[in-house]
């Protein structure tokens, strides 16, 4: 707008000097400068209106760049943020609150009748990679097993090799498993529930021992190999209460203990 004022009052000033300095006031020699006027006025017309196309281009352009700078962030956003944790027994994710699969695996720990190794439990992916080479051969090595349920229960039975899966949640900031719920404080969304699992408390033969985990409600078993063969290795038994310095009431002797996975 600014270009077309100007436009304008440079034509009206050449007009007026037109006139003035034409001292006969020949009409076919001011028409001719008009008409010459006139043109150059309209060329610069078209010049700002290229002008402006290209800047309403432009401004597309830099729209478009933003919106995908915002995108790309949001998904960096994504990726760097969440939570993950392990669903003992089962060979996939929920499908809710922006929760996917990791790996799936096999779950492995120490043999139950060892009482060295580790004592933490492990989900092993199904397709591992090789150590670094020239390690130390030393008869103190650690073991690891595969791990067994000891007990039947809906569709798994004894010896049956029990799976896991590694679940990350796209929109969590933490995740916890809690024992003797099936429910999730206020504010915390639940992932699965199922009840407690450790190794035996028999002493004949002797367990060693195993962490507390929370194993699925609806257990699965692995189809990898023959099942229910007993090749026993991380044994899993479910966990009952025992009345004492437990406090019955609220807990109940011998109960099974229940237990859920819970994000934020």
């Amino acid at each position: 707008m600014f270009l077309v004022m100007n436009s304008v009052f440079f034509f009206c000033f050449l007009y007026s000097c037109l006139i003035s300095v034409s001292g006969d006031n020949d009409p076919d020699m001011m028409n001719s400068r008009l008409e010459a006027l006139e043109h150059e006025l309209q060329a610069l017309k078209l010049d700002l209106l290229e002008t402006k196309t290209r800047n309403s281009a432009q401004d597309a352009k830099i729209n478009s760049q933003e919106s995908e700078i915002q995108d790309l962030k949001n998904q960096l956003s994504i990726r760097t943020s969440g939570s993950t944790y392990i669903r003992w027994g089962r060979k996939t994710c929920p499908v809710v609150n922006g929760t996917s699969l990791v790996y799936a695996g096999f779950t492995a720990g120490r043999d139950y009748r060892q009482a060295g190794s580790g004592v933490n439990t492990l989900c092993l992916p199904h397709d591992p990679e090789s150590a670094p080479a020239g390690l130390p051969s030393s008869s103190g090595f650690g073991r690891l097993y595969g791990s067994e349920y000891d007990f039947s229960f809906k569709n798994i039975a004894v010896n049956d090799d029990v799976p896991c899966a590694v679940c990350f949640v796209h929109h969590a900031s933490s995740s916890m498993m809690i024992p003797a719920k099936h429910s999730c404080p206020l504010g915390w969304t639940k992932q699965y529930s199922g009840f407690l699992t450790s190794d035996s408390s028999l002493t004949n033969p002797v367990y060693y021992g195993s962490e507390y985990l929370c194993l699925h409600g609806n257990p699965e078993y692995m189809t990898d190999g023959a099942r229910q063969y007993n090749n026993d290795g991380r044994l899993f038994f479910p966990v009952q209460a025992v009345c004492g310095s437990l406090p019955c009431p609220p807990y109940k002797d011998s109960q099974t203990v229940a237990c859920v996975v819970c994000i934020m």
